[in-house]
Order: C-alpha cells, then structure tokens, then sequence
C-alpha cells in the first residue's frame, strides 16, 4: 500500500528524511547495469577492478542518483514528485559496501501558481565516507493544490 502523501504544510526546516540503507553486492551491481545498459567491467568484475588497484568493483554514479530520488519521493508519498536534484560526487563506492542516506529539509515556500516547492540536503555515506550529496526539489500541485493544503 502506498504511503499518504505528506502535507507540506506541516512540515519544518531542519525535519529528517528517513533514513536509508543497502548494501551492494556484485550480484546487485550486475543487475544494474544490465537494466542501464552500462556494461563496463569496472562495475562488476572483482579481477578487473583489482588489476586497476581497486578493493571491489565500483558502484556506478548513477545508483546514487536513484537512491536519493527514491528516499526523497517515497517519504513526499504520491501526490510529490520531484521536479530537481543536484548531485555531486565526493568518493567512490564499491560492492559490498553498505551506503546509508541521511537528510533534511532546508526549505519550503509555497506558491499559488506553482504549488508547494520543498527542498531537502542529502547525503550518502559509507561508513565515516561521505560518497555523495544532493540538494533534491520536490513539488506538491499547483494553484488549487496551495489552497487545499493550507
């Protein structure tokens, strides 16, 4: 069952996200880059990934993105989407890491014609390592929506 969408209109700078956390095998890796198309052996060949002086094959950029959308919209619920986000890269990944998401809401204005405008920080750890953070915009309605949330 979905969750109810949230009511920007309860919501305060500063509130957490949910927290988030998974852990990638090679399995997991593979499996994403045959739905992405992204073939390259770095991201899912163990050997290779050494011979390149690397620990493990690496987690490819792309599922950083995906997870902070995920966390993001599965907390606004349905009646969000997410109109932006902001990604930047600090660190890499690698399969059998466990990465935690973690974040909070920085601001909210709510506007007649575009509705409610949320944006939240996040960011993606492994360990004590910052991987990745991302400012991410979520939209509520429009100008009739604005009305009924208030």
């Amino acid at each position: 069952m979905p969750r109810p969408t949230l009511d920007p209109a309860t919501l305060q700078v500063g509130e957490a996200l949910p927290r988030y956390e998974r852990q990638f095998t090679e399995v997991d890796l593979m499996a994403y880059g045959a739905a992405t198309w992204d073939w390259h052996r770095l991201h899912y060949d163990h050997r290779y990934a050494q011979s390149k002086g690397l620990p493990a094959p690496v987690i490819d950029g792309q599922v950083y993105g995906a997870m902070f959308a995920r966390v993001a919209t599965d907390w606004a619920g349905p009646g969000a989407f997410l109109s932006r986000l902001q990604l930047q890269m600090k660190s890499m990944a690698f399969a059998g890491d466990c990465l935690r998401i973690s974040g909070e809401v920085t601001e909210l204005n709510a506007a007649e014609s575009a509705g409610w405008i949320v944006r939240v920080a996040q960011r993606l750890h492994a360990g004590e390592r910052l991987i990745a953070q991302a400012s991410t915009e979520l939209r509520w309605g429009g100008a009739a929506a604005v009305g009924q949330l208030r």
